[in-house]
């Protein structure tokens, strides 16, 4: 669904870095020899953390190190990129090519099928028959007066190579030719099918083409937004660690702070400890962050092809003003428009198109077939001159002709059912995703307004607490704080900051996600 998988390491993952830490500073201390010894001998990295400069220095650093900079990867680019080098496009271009060369097929069926043939033919030796003076065929007598059919060998004198034939007072003697040459070229036209068969047929094709076409676009646009999601996530992880080594430079000098306090005797053991629990659970934070920083990296890497190593600059301003939507819209307006420009859609209502124009391709089988045809014969001999000789000779015939496969009309109704059950699940899947997009739709206005809202909130947020981190700080410092109290105040700056990023990036991709669900991805140049 629509914002379920947007945020990769994003509130989840400050929240459960959070979780860690709290559940680290809510163990009971132990204040043993042991540890008190080691709490004076803090790890060296620790003891050289730098003071913050100012209470703001979680939003400074933040601020610096996300700003764009030149030649620095956008999330346009990523998007780019990852559609250009996608496996998933690639395939759907091929189902393009595909469905193309089907609709070829199609416009070639519209031209007379045209047809040579090549043909030798050996015929076997007849040996002669003594027959009657009178002439005879089969054994059959002749009436005299009547036509004389010619086979041979027939009468005295025919030999398996000589026909003799003598017959009423004639006589003829011609070869008896035992190799046969045909070329022929035979032409025919369907003509009930340029009213019943030709037309649907290209319509179909034409109609699964669009729904290939649509499926690749839905591809791309898919493929666009995972990158953006990709890449805006990358640029959260990237944030997080900054904002926890920003938390980590702050419980350092707090550290040094109430070592300082102990020494004196305004703090005590317990006081200790539990800031050095603070310093080790940022310290796995920090290490969290870092392997967060390094996965959301190489997914840029897999999903742009990038050679292993290569490393990315920021060059999207996360700052830059959202895009709103205009105070009169309404869910029902918003429904609409999803329901007019959502891909998904359009390859159903492609489908169901095809699969209509495919069912009156079939029911023209229970009508009869009227095709005219012509014949070229190229012969040597001839059958159809005789007597027969061993040269060639052109002879031809054109017909019409009526036919009617009377069978075809049960398997053809049972593949009518057959269409007609699909066309129709196919159209309850049009209703199911409408009753999906409309959900969609309702996550992702909402999603998107509490993302405005959020942001601003976390602004304030972040403020309030800079101001309670550098009161508790100047109030510790003057004995008036306790250290818990200080190291509340700690927590709250730096879970401020986390909640602060995310919201930034959760408002852009709350923006992205609203855009997809409305199906205005699919509509931009």
């Amino acid at each position: 669904m629509v914002g379920r998988e947007s945020r990769l390491g994003g509130g989840g993952f400050a929240l459960m870095c959070f979780a860690v830490s709290a559940t680290a500073m809510a163990q009971p201390a132990d204040p043993t020899p042991d540890t008190a010894s080691s709490s004076a001998e803090a790890p060296k990295a620790t003891a050289e953390a730098p003071a913050p400069p100012d209470a703001a220095h979680v939003r400074q650093r933040l601020n610096e190190a996300l700003a764009p900079q030149p030649g620095g990867l956008r999330a346009a680019d990523v998007a780019r990129r990852a559609e250009m080098s996608s496996p998933e496009v690639r395939a759907k271009q091929q189902a393009v090519a595909a469905a193309a060369a089907k609709v070829d097929q199609a416009a070639w069926l519209f031209l007379p099928r045209a047809t040579l043939l090549a043909r030798y033919v050996r015929l076997s030796e007849v040996a002669s028959a003594n027959l009657s003076d009178r002439g005879s065929i089969l054994g059959t007598d002749l009436p005299a007066g009547q036509p004389v059919p010619v086979v041979c060998p027939m009468g005295p004198g025919s030999t398996p190579d000589q026909c003799y034939v003598r017959a009423q007072g004639v006589e003829l003697s011609f070869p008896i030719l035992l190799n046969m040459w045909t070329l022929q070229g035979t032409l025919a036209i369907p003509l009930s099918d340029y009213v019943l068969r030709l037309s649907q047929n290209h319509a179909s094709a034409t109609n699964s083409k669009r729904a290939a076409e649509t499926q690749e676009k839905a591809a791309r646009v898919k493929t666009q937004l995972d990158a953006k999601t990709a890449y805006f996530n990358w640029i959260r992880a990237q944030g997080g660690l900054l904002v926890a080594e920003a938390g980590l430079a702050t419980a350092g000098a707090h550290l040094k702070d109430v070592r300082v306090a102990f020494q004196v005797g305004s703090a005590s053991r317990a006081d200790v400890l539990a800031v050095e629990s603070q310093v080790a659970s940022t310290e796995m934070l920090v290490e969290n962050s870092k392997n967060m920083t390094t996965l959301t990296e190489e997914q840029l890497r897999v999903m742009m092809h990038d050679p292993e190593r290569t490393q990315y600059r920021i060059g999207e301003n996360i700052d830059a003003p959202v895009a709103d939507e205009p105070a009169s819209t309404t869910l029902n307006a918003l429904f609409a428009e999803a329901m007019r420009q959502r891909l998904e859609r359009r390859v159903i209502d492609e489908t169901v198109a095809s699969l209509r124009e495919t069912r009156k391709v079939l029911s023209a089988s229970n009508y009869p077939r009227l095709d005219a045809f012509g014949n070229l014969y190229h012969q040597n001999p001839n059958t159809r001159v005789f007597p027969q000789q061993e040269k060639w000779s052109t002879t031809w015939d054109v017909g019409v002709q009526l036919s009617w496969t009377i069978n075809d009309t049960f398997t053809t109704g049972a593949q009518v059912q057959e269409l007609d059950a699909k066309i129709l699940e196919i159209e309850s899947q049009r209703a199911q995703l409408d009753d999906g997009i409309r959900l969609q739709v309702t996550q992702a206005y909402n999603a998107f307004r509490q993302a405005q809202v959020g942001k601003e909130t976390t602004e304030r947020q972040l403020v309030a607490a800079e101001e309670s981190y550098r009161v508790r700080r100047e109030l510790f410092r003057a004995g008036r704080a306790t250290s818990s109290e200080l190291t509340d105040a700690e927590t709250a700056l730096v879970k401020a900051g986390f909640d602060g990023l995310n919201a930034r990036i959760d408002l852009r991709l709350a923006r992205e996600n609203l855009d997809h669900a409305l199906g205005r991805d699919a509509v931009r140049p």
